[in-house]
């Protein structure tokens, strides 16, 4: 939050820049622009700007607002997944009937695909399981022959 001299409000645009015109007034303000609007200044031709002038304030002008508005590419991705998530599940829901049932399909997918992935992971646990039980037996008979 700023003073109202031409620095930014709260909601990040300009307020009134005018000095002798207070802001708060819309009536004040209104008379203050149509007071400008009459005064019918003179242009001087010679002091327009060349077009090379105005191509350069016009990149200026979107380099600067590209700076301004760009976004988070991580923010994006998750809008994105959200999206794509939501829209899934107003499909299923489509096919379905029902968001129940539709959750109920989510759900049996999920168990099922976790069951699939725990499959492997519990043969390798049980097969590293067996061999170490099998080294530790190999172990016991070794050190009973030797100590003998």
């Amino acid at each position: 939050m700023r003073n109202w001299l031409g620095k930014r409000n709260w909601f990040g645009n300009r307020a009134y820049a005018t000095g002798a015109v207070n802001a708060t007034d819309p009536v004040q303000a209104y008379r203050a622009g149509r007071a400008d609007e009459h005064q019918h200044i003179e242009h001087d031709v010679a002091a327009r700007p060349t077009k090379a002038e105005l191509d350069a304030a016009y990149e200026r002008g979107r380099i600067d607002e590209r700076k301004r508005h760009r976004g988070s590419p991580l923010i994006a991705f998750v809008v994105l997944i959200v999206a794509l998530v939501g829209g899934g599940m107003l499909y299923l829901a489509a096919r379905d009937g029902s968001f129940r049932a539709a959750g109920a399909a989510v759900d049996n997918t999920v168990s099922t695909s976790v069951d699939k992935a725990k499959a492997p992971i519990t043969t390798a646990a049980d097969k590293t399981g067996d061999a170490l039980q099998a080294a530790g037996q190999n172990l016991k008979k070794d050190a009973g022959s030797s100590g003998n």
